[in-house]
């Protein structure tokens, strides 16, 4: 079913706010690939050097309770829709064998924020569909310079919107980095004079770890270390971009992970404190850095500890470019822009995150409603108890248990049947109001 009446009644009443945008910030989200939470200098870590980053953090807000999906695609969706993945049936990474991706009724927020008279662009990686049916320019991008597969063969490809640029081995490869910062700084320039949206979607630091020859060996940590200090590298660049435009008082810079580090290969990435990595729903795996620097609006220096997540993005966003969410479906996310200006809000925006049918957080407990499986790897702390199963039902007190290393189910029965009862709850709401994936005999495009 298409969404075309409400969609263009809602792009008629946003007509109004766009007319007056210029004062309006612009948005940077930069969105790396699973990266940890403890691998980065201002969440932890000594090994590897993010000055970069770093200085977000002390010119802005620090965000310690920041939720994503356990996977790639997932959490791309998440971020685009403003609803957890599986509400619009990502709820699984998507291949180009598949003939799936975004389905074309979907409102992103590329879309909602080209009302606002914002420019749109996306850099690096897209996957949320292999084909030209879902390209990004189908998505409410203006420009799409990135990743997709372009054959039956999985031949990766370099893409200007739907012309194929160069075929590439590996979207990995740090050969790539600067031409991918090149066209971030290229869409910033074209459009300094009016806000933008760009999203820059590193395929850093995912396994192959090939860092450009510049870091090859540039951090204490190892070839994994050398790609995270590349990706530092390219928040700087932008950041001078921004500055020497004098753009960045009045620009929104987000910086984030997709999931948690992957654990099963040598030298891999750090969850810091949190138990497991990418794949799980361990806190490891499902809570990333994220810091928001936009010197205007977010008061330097700053830490919010309250349960926030990728899925408040796009209300977020709206509520700063002056246009309503869609009306005509369920957006899970919330608007946190009071805590980005760090204003007393009474009640928690949020006062659980959960993870469909798998777990729910609620407040400082942490529910298992399905067993949880480690991710692979190894231990880099000594007695962590990530590396074993965790059964369905355990619970765990985040706020003295951040490694969910006790389960104290058992102790508190009451709190397990309150926490089963919410998740089951939103499950029935899930069932009632969830929306199909995209498939190529059903898109025709937007």
């Amino acid at each position: 079913m298409k969404f075309v009446q409400s969609f263009t009644a809602f792009l008629l009443l946003a007509s109004v706010a766009s007319a007056a945008s210029s004062d309006r910030p612009n948005i940077v989200v930069f969105l790396t690939d699973d990266q940890g939470y403890g691998d980065l200098g201002c969440y932890g870590s000594e090994d590897i050097a993010t000055p970069n980053i770093d200085r977000l953090c002390v010119e802005g807000m620090k965000f310690t309770s920041f939720y994503v999906h356990n996977r790639c695609s997932p959490t791309r969706a998440a971020l685009m829709t403003g609803c957890h993945a599986q509400r619009v049936g990502v709820d699984n990474v998507v291949y180009r064998r598949e003939r799936i991706g975004l389905h074309a009724d979907e409102i992103t927020i590329a879309e909602l924020l080209k009302t606002a008279g914002y420019a749109t662009g996306i850099v690096g990686k897209w996957h949320l569909g292999e084909w030209d049916d879902f390209n990004p320019v189908n998505h409410g991008f203006d420009s799409f310079f990135g990743f997709m597969e372009c054959d039956d063969k999985k031949t990766t490809a370099i893409y200007r919107n739907k012309e194929i640029v160069e075929k590439i081995k590996h979207k990995t490869d740090g050969i790539h980095s600067p031409k991918l910062l090149a066209a971030g700084i290229e869409f910033i320039k074209q459009h300094k004079e009016q806000p933008f949206f760009l999203y820059y979607a590193s395929p850093l630091p995912h396994v192959k770890w090939l860092p450009h020859p510049r870091f090859k060996g540039s951090s204490k940590q190892g070839t994994y270390g050398d790609v995270v200090q590349e990706i530092d590298w390219q928040v700087g660049e932008l950041m001078k971009t921004l500055e020497e435009l004098d753009l960045a008082e009045n620009t929104l810079v987000v910086f984030a992970s997709d999931n948690g580090p992957q654990l099963n290969v040598e030298g891999y990435g750090s969850a810091g404190v949190l138990r497991d990595g990418k794949w799980t729903n361990f806190e490891g795996g499902i809570r990333v850095p994220c810091i928001m620097r936009w010197p205007s609006a977010i008061p330097p220096n700053s830490t919010n500890d309250e349960i926030t997540a990728i899925i408040d993005l796009l209300p977020t966003f709206c509520s700063i470019a002056g246009v309503a969410p869609p009306a005509d479906r369920v957006i899970d996310g919330r608007n946190i822009l009071p805590y980005m200006r760090g204003e007393q809000v009474d009640t928690p925006i949020h006062d659980s995150f959960i993870v469909p049918s798998a777990s729910i957080r609620h407040g400082d407990w942490k529910l298992l409603v399905k067993g949880q499986n480690p991710g692979g790897g190894k231990s880099d702390r000594v007695g962590k108890t990530d590396r074993v199963p965790a059964p369905a039902g355990a619970m765990f007190n985040l706020k003295i248990d951040p490694s969910e290393s006790t389960n104290v189910a058992a102790e508190y029965p009451d709190q397990v049947a309150e926490l089963t009862n919410r998740m089951s709850d939103f499950m029935k709401d899930l069932d009632a109001h969830s929306r199909p994936i995209g498939s190529l005999s059903t898109e025709s495009g937007k």
